[in-house]
C-alpha cells in the first residue's frame, strides 16, 4: 500500500489534442462524444498509398481494412519562425514532433502560462508506439540529415520537446504499447510526488505515415476488415487504428490553488502493473488488472471502488481484450453498479496515445457532469454478461448518478502486458478545496 505522501492529488490545468474528425480543441472534441459522431474515414493519400495493400488486386501482404480514423492534417505543416527552427530542421523531423510541438503549446496555454514556462523545472513524459518515421527513413537513406537521424530515436519526442519549449524537468519517452500514455502519466505524477519537477507535461503521439505496422497487425489478425471499433459489441472484430497527438499539464493540487491555476480535473491516484506471464503474449490478465485497480483506490485512501460511477476503459473492440478487461472491471465495481464506455468507437485505437485521449475524456465528462454515450454499440458481446456484471453502457447522454461522488477511472493496458489505472475527481471549487484540505489527513474526499 502507498503511503500518504504517495497520494498527494495532482491537478491537471491544461489539455491541448489533435483528434480524427477535425478535432482541435477539448470543445469539439465534446462535441463530437455527446453527438455520437466519430472521426472514421478512408486512410489519406499523404499517409501510404492503401490501394497498394487493399483490395483484391493488392500484394499477398494486405492491410485489414482501407479505413481508420486520421487527423484532418497537413502533415508538412508548421510554422518555423514560431518554434525558432529552420526549414530545413522542420523538414527533417518526424511528422508527429512537429505536431506535438504544437499540440504542446496550445496545452500551456490553454493554463494561462504560455510565455511563462521556459526554462521553468518542467517535467515532460511522453508516450509512443509505433516507429512509423523511422521506416519511412530506412527507405531513403540517402536523404538521411542530422535533424532526421536525430528525430527518428525514441528519445526524440520528449527531448526534442524540452528543447523547443525549453522546459527543464525530466524529460522521458516511454514505450509500453498501448498504455504508453498512461505509463507516461504515472511516472509524470510520481516524479512530481518526488520533487523532480514542479510542473509536468505528459504527451502522447500516433501519425501513421507508414504500413508496416498495419501488415504486421493484420497478419495477426487483430484489426476490424470494417475499420472499426465496436466495442463491447457481439459484432466486435478487433480495433482499426487511430492518429492523436495529445497533451495534458499537470502539477501538485496544492501548488495550482496557490498559483490561482485553472483546474479542470484532480488525479487521486495512479497504479501501474504488468500482467506477467499469461496464456500467451498479448494476451491480457484479468487478475492483474484487478488487483491494479484496488492498489490505486488504496493509496487514495479509498477501500469500496464501487463508489466510482463511470469506468472510461481501454476497450478496443476485441473479442479477446474487451471480455477480459470488462471482468475485471466488474470485479473492482460492480457491487453498486456502473457504467462503462470506451472512446475508440469515436476516434479509434490511439494506441501509445490512446490514454490521455480517454484522460481529456473523463475530465470533460466531470466538467459538464454528463457521462458520454457509446456509439457502434447495440447488443452486448456474450462473453461480457453487463446485467450479470451489474454493469451498463449507456448509448444516450446520461447524468451522474447522485447517490455517488461524481468520480471517474480510466484503465489502459499494453500488448506486451504493461497495465495503467488513473482515478480523477469533478472539479467544482469548492470539493477541490475540501479534498487539498483532507490530503494533510487521510487523503479521503470530504
Amino acid at each position: 500500500m502507498a503511503d500518504h505522501s504517495a497520494a498527494s492529488p495532482i491537478a491537471i490545468i491544461g489539455m491541448g489534442l489533435r483528434l480524427p474528425g477535425g478535432i482541435s480543441t477539448p470543445e469539439q472534441f465534446w462535441d463530437l462524444l455527446i453527438n455520437k459522431r466519430d472521426g472514421r474515414c478512408r486512410v489519406p493519400p499523404d499517409r501510404y498509398n492503401v490501394d497498394g495493400f487493399h483490395g483484391e488486386e493488392a500484394h499477398r501482404l494486405k492491410v485489414a481494412s482501407d479505413h481508420g480514423y486520421f487527423l484532418d492534417a497537413n502533415l508538412k505543416a508548421l510554422d518555423s519562425a514560431f518554434f525558432l527552427a529552420s526549414r530545413g530542421d522542420l523538414e527533417g523531423m518526424d511528422p508527429q514532433q512537429r505536431i506535438l510541438l504544437e499540440v504542446a503549446w496550445e496545452c500551456l496555454e490553454s493554463a494561462g502560462r504560455g510565455g511563462l514556462y521556459g526554462g521553468a523545472d518542467t517535467g515532460v513524459f511522453v508516450g509512443a508506439f509505433g516507429e512509423d518515421w523511422h521506416n519511412v527513413l530506412e527507405k531513403d537513406l540517402q536523404a538521411s540529415t542530422v535533424m532526421r537521424s536525430m528525430s527518428s530515436g525514441d528519445y526524440a519526442l520528449a527531448n526534442l520537446l524540452s528543447y523547443g519549449l525549453d522546459l527543464r524537468g525530466p524529460s522521458i519517452t516511454i514505450r509500453t504499447a498501448c498504455s504508453a500514455s498512461m505509463s507516461a502519466l504515472h511516472m509524470a505524477c510520481l516524479s512530481l510526488r518526488n520533487g523532480d519537477c514542479g510542473t509536468a507535461m505528459v504527451a502522447g503521439s500516433s501519425i501513421i505515415v507508414d504500413p508496416s505496422l498495419t501488415l504486421d497487425m493484420t497478419e495477426r489478425q487483430v484489426l476490424s476488415p470494417t475499420g472499426s471499433c465496436k466495442t463491447f459489441d457481439a459484432a466486435a472484430d478487433g480495433f482499426a487504428r487511430g492518429e492523436a497527438v495529445n497533451a495534458i499539464l499537470i502539477k501538485p493540487l496544492d501548488a495550482a490553488i496557490r498559483d490561482g491555476d485553472p483546474i479542470r480535473a484532480v488525479i487521486r491516484s495512479t497504479a501501474a502493473n504488468a500482467d506477467g506471464k499469461t496464456s500467451h503474449l498479448g494476451c491480457p490478465s484479468t487478475a492483474a488488472q484487478i488487483v491494479m485497480i484496488r492498489q490505486a483506490y488504496r493509496s487514495a485512501g479509498i477501500d469500496d471502488p464501487s463508489q466510482t460511477p463511470f469506468i472510461e476503459c481501454h476497450g478496443t473492440g476485441t473479442p479477446v481484450g474487451d471480455p477480459l478487461e470488462v471482468a475485471a472491471v466488474a470485479a473492482a465495481f460492480g457491487r453498486r453498479g456502473a457504467f462503462i464506455g470506451s472512446v475508440k468507437p469515436n476516434v479509434g485505437h490511439g494506441e501509445g496515445a490512446s490514454g490521455i485521449t480517454s484522460i481529456i475524456k473523463a475530465v470533460l465528462s466531470l466538467e459538464n457532469s454528463i457521462i458520454p454515450p457509446n456509439i457502434n454499440f447495440s447488443t452486448p458481446h456474450p462473453k461480457i454478461p453487463l446485467k450479470e456484471y451489474n454493469l451498463e453502457v449507456p448509448v444516450e447522454p446520461m447524468p451522474f448518478p447522485e447517490d455517488r461522488p461524481a468520480r471517474v477511472s480510466v484503465n489502459s493496458f499494453g500488448i506486451g502486458g504493461a497495465n495503467a489505472h488513473v482515478r480523477n475527481i469533478g472539479t467544482s471549487i469548492t470539493r477541490v478545496l475540501r479534498l487539498n484540505e483532507s490530503a494533510t489527513t487521510d487523503h479521503r474526499l470530504s
